[in-house]
């Protein structure tokens, strides 16, 4: 278990159970209200409001101003600038603190929420890239829980694709055998939102070996379902923050 997983599967783990949709949902608000939180606690409030009055104030008087008059026009349009950049300096020392977090959450979600997970019976596609010049044969070495689909060996081109089939649940690592020297990628079989990286990189002839995951649609809208988790998070994100900061009165 890696560290993202170690962190936060206590806490948003239980909520895959309801489903991606609401799972998503209830960790966006969660993200949203923290990172309002933290915008009210380290920044300064009163401070924020007067440059946001500031800046209002120089656009009404740009607005106002005789359009022949360009040394006037100019001079707003500098103070403008300078309280918008303050405003701006204000506005970035919530992001340095929260920039970890959001990472690791990011993390996660990508780890649960952007692909289906294999489940027992479904068969899926491993595909092996070589490095530029490869020749020979490649041999794909499973372990018990998994089913070759078609054959072991493959002639090795730019690509060899091994199709495989999901027996039991479990946690695997199939091996390529190519050179005489093993290429281990793991794939995890699950009836849960849960599946292993879908490309692991090496350093050598193989360069890498990638699961043919199908992509997870947590909101099917229009003929190609296109929306999945990071579209979702967006949207959810926007109107979270939009209501919390009318909520907490943040400038």
């Amino acid at each position: 278990m890696g560290v993202i997983e170690t962190i936060l599967d206590p806490v948003f783990r239980p909520l895959l159970t309801l489903g991606p949709f609401w799972a998503l949902l209830i960790i966006s608000f969660f993200v949203s209200l923290l990172i309002t939180v933290i915008y009210k606690l380290v920044t300064d409030q009163v401070e924020m409001k007067r440059l946001k009055d500031e800046m209002k104030e120089y656009q009404k008087q740009m607005k106002e101003a005789p359009k022949d008059n360009a040394t006037s026009m100019i001079d707003l349009q500098k103070k403008a600038m300078g309280a918008n950049m303050q405003y701006m300096k204000h506005s970035f020392k919530p992001t340095l603190v929260t920039f970890i977090p959001i990472i690791l959450i990011f993390g996660w979600l990508g780890a649960h929420l952007a692909y289906e997970p294999i489940m027992p019976e479904d068969e899926f596609t491993l595909t092996v890239t070589f490095a530029e010049g490869q020749e020979g044969n490649a041999k794909l070495v499973l372990p018990k829980g998994l089913e070759l689909v078609g054959n072991a060996t493959q002639r090795v081109e730019s690509e060899a694709s091994f199709r495989l089939k999901a027996v039991e649940e479990g946690d695997y690592f199939v091996d390529v055998e190519y050179d005489d020297k093993p290429y281990s990628k793991e794939v995890i079989v699950s009836k849960e939102l849960r599946y292993a990286s879908q490309l692991q990189a090496f350093d050598g002839p193989v360069k890498s070996i990638a699961i043919g995951y199908e992509k997870l649609v947590i909101l099917p809208i229009g003929y190609r379902d296109w929306l999945g988790w990071l579209g979702l998070y967006i949207i959810f994100s926007l109107v979270f923050s939009v209501a919390l900061r009318k909520v907490f009165k943040l400038y």
